[in-house]
């Protein structure tokens, strides 16, 4: 036998020296990273940029560009390892960019969002082109807030910016930080997210704490325009200048401008921007993401107003996604089932767009068209040359009905008929500011999904019903709603909610929207209501597109808003944020539903698909 001493020694040469002839990177992670490099801005400030190269670069590579407020090795938030070393594997060189007041990045967050993230993105994608590492070639990457730092640098139009692709881009003033010219609660865990200098991802998992400030402010009646505070938000971290010069802070400087649209829109893109756009763009969004009416001002701003020829290399994507869904599509979106073939690789799609404005790939299967959506109910994706496209032009018009004047619940509910009534007493509708309703469904409202329907059976709330649909029936495009309504006070605020309800009795969510009297023509236009005045008020629901099964049902609530999601409508007209209690108005409301004022659900019926999924 043997010696085993003398056996091993013998396998540990064999294996020294089949190592001998290994090449070193064939052990290495396959990229490269150079971590906190700082990139200068023309005005001296720099900021702070990690760059991952595919590994051992020799030669010139084209690169990936975020610009974000988020932390680098925030996985959720457009900055993962993965991501920037996915794309180096595919020889691609990922840069990372903090703006001013993050990370290392020199400056302040003092920006009115959009101006000064433009100006310094030109400045690095210029910066990028100039490396020796760099074949010229810049492209965009991310999503939200970093979907909308790609279109803030299209706007200052750098030479070497290749093509974009923004994925549920924010729009300031428009999207954010109010929705149809309400404020938002939620503004305040995004200032407590990015906090300081570095990203608070425990405050943002931390629902307990910031869902249960919203509640305690709620119920105790307070302005709404001491919420940051109550969050705990520093008003000296992210502030504004005011026309005197004085610093205010982020959240109050916003909540000052309501309804301006010099403030508000100062910084969006214009018609002149987009004329000077000539690159390929791939936006993508999704059914229920918050921020899908921000993507749709850019991609309808861009298609009215860029080249014919660049027009025609802009690719738009939407699915049944929300917003963190979109960036990163799973098999459920808030509680709702996603079909497979929804379930989309976002990073290869994207990677797979550069290769093929690079010529060095094919055109991506999934934008064979201008237009890919997901027709949910046929769990397929069509396509169209345009968003309008995808609708047939024709629609299925519901008009409200309760021969009662008043639907008593959701079990004695009103209806939608296809022919509206001749006469009927309009329905009342009575929003009181002192009232706390959300306390009532707090523990249902924090477990809230596309699937849940207690919303029906809140106080105040208006329900009607459709008849079972005969035959399955495909909508595509903005549902809309028209309600007359006439009150005794000059404002006050409505939310409108539609549900699938499905012959088991289970729904789903089909469109959502919330409107403010005064600002019932425009977030921008501001007209109180006069006494016996009827008004229209016109909600629009997210662009969707679903088949209705035959069975089906359509029930629709209307209730006032009184959230603490958002700002608290004292129905006064008084200065927004900064009411209290005692100017608080009952405001009582008649939704009319008649021939003379037909209050109807317009639903826009979907084109026949042009092109089947493979």
């Amino acid at each position: 036998m043997r010696n085993k001493s003398v056996e091993a020694w013998a396998c540990l040469v064999v294996v020294v020296s089949g190592l001998a002839w290994a090449k070193p990177e064939e052990f290495g992670p396959g990229y490269d990273i150079a971590m906190s490099r700082m990139v200068p801005m023309r005005d001296g400030v720099e900021l702070e940029a990690w760059i991952t190269k595919p590994s051992h670069l020799q030669g010139k590579a084209p690169a990936v560009l975020t610009l974000t407020q988020y932390d680098i090795d925030d996985e959720r938030r457009g900055g993962s390892r993965g991501e920037a070393a996915g794309f180096a594997k595919r020889g691609y060189v990922f840069v990372q960019v903090l703006v001013r007041g993050r990370g290392r990045s020199g400056g302040v967050k003092s920006d009115n969002i959009g101006l000064q993230v433009g100006r310094d993105g030109y400045d690095v994608v210029e910066w990028i082109a100039s490396q020796p590492w760099s074949d010229g070639h810049v492209f965009t990457f991310g999503g939200s807030y970093v979907g909308m730092t790609q279109w803030r640098i299209a706007v200052q139009h750098p030479p070497h910016l290749t093509a974009i692709a923004p994925y549920v881009p924010i729009y300031p003033g428009w999207d954010i930080p109010n929705t149809n010219g309400i404020p938002q609660a939620w503004t305040t865990v995004i200032l407590g997210l990015v906090s300081g200098r570095q990203l608070n991802n425990g405050f943002a998992a931390n629902p307990s704490y910031w869902m249960g400030k919203m509640l305690e402010h709620y119920a105790a009646q307070r302005p709404f325009s001491e919420l940051d505070e109550a969050m705990g938000i520093a008003a000296d971290d992210w502030w504004m200048q005011d026309a005197r010069g004085k610093r205010l802070s982020f959240f109050k400087m916003w909540l000052d401008h309501v309804g301006d649209e010099a403030f508000n829109l100062a910084a969006e893109p214009k018609a002149q921007d987009y004329a000077r756009m000539d690159f390929p763009i791939l936006t993508v969004t999704g059914f229920f993401d918050d921020d899908q009416p921000g993507t749709l001002r850019y991609y309808r701003g861009y298609v009215a107003h860029a080249p014919a020829a660049a027009v025609r290399r802009h690719f738009f994507v939407i699915g049944p996604w929300n917003h963190g869904g979109t960036q990163k599509p799973s098999k459920e979106t808030d509680g709702l089932a996603v079909a497979d073939a929804a379930v989309l690789d976002m990073t290869k799609l994207h990677a797979d767009f550069y290769d093929w404005v690079l010529g060095r790939g094919p055109q991506p299967a999934l934008l064979r068209n201008r237009v890919s959506y997901f027709m949910m109910g046929a769990d397929e994706w069509r396509y169209a040359a345009s968003l309008e496209a995808a609708s047939s032009g024709k629609e299925e018009t519901f008009f409200l009905s309760a021969p009662e004047g008043t639907p008593e619940d959701v079990f004695h509910s009103g209806r939608l008929l296809p022919k509206a009534p001749s006469a009927e007493p309009p329905a009342m509708l009575v929003s009181d500011p002192r009232e706390l309703p959300e306390l009532e469904v707090a523990k249902n409202a924090r477990a809230e999904d596309l699937t849940s329907q207690f919303r029906a059976f809140q106080k105040r709330a208006l329900n009607f019903h459709s008849e079972p649909f005969e035959r399955d029936t495909e909508v595509a495009g903005h549902i809309r709603l028209t309600l007359f309504v006439q009150a005794d006070a000059p404002d006050f605020d409505l939310w409108a909610q539609l549900l699938v309800v499905f012959p088991d009795a289970s729904a789903v969510h089909l469109g959502e929207d919330i409107r403010r009297a005064r600002f019932r023509h425009s977030p921008f236009q501001q007209e109180f209501l006069k006494p016996e005045e009827v008004v229209e008020i016109p909600f629009e629901f997210l662009w969707t597109a679903r088949r209705i099964p035959a069975g089906a049902r359509l029930r629709l609530t209307v209730a006032p808003l009184n959230s603490p999601n958002y700002q608290k409508n004292y129905n006064s007209g008084g200065r927004m944020g900064y009411e209290t209690l005692k100017d608080a108005r009952t405001a009582h409301i008649r939704l009319f539903h008649d021939g003379a004022h037909a209050s109807r659900l317009m639903l826009p019926v979907a084109a026949p698909p042009a092109i089947s999924a493979p």
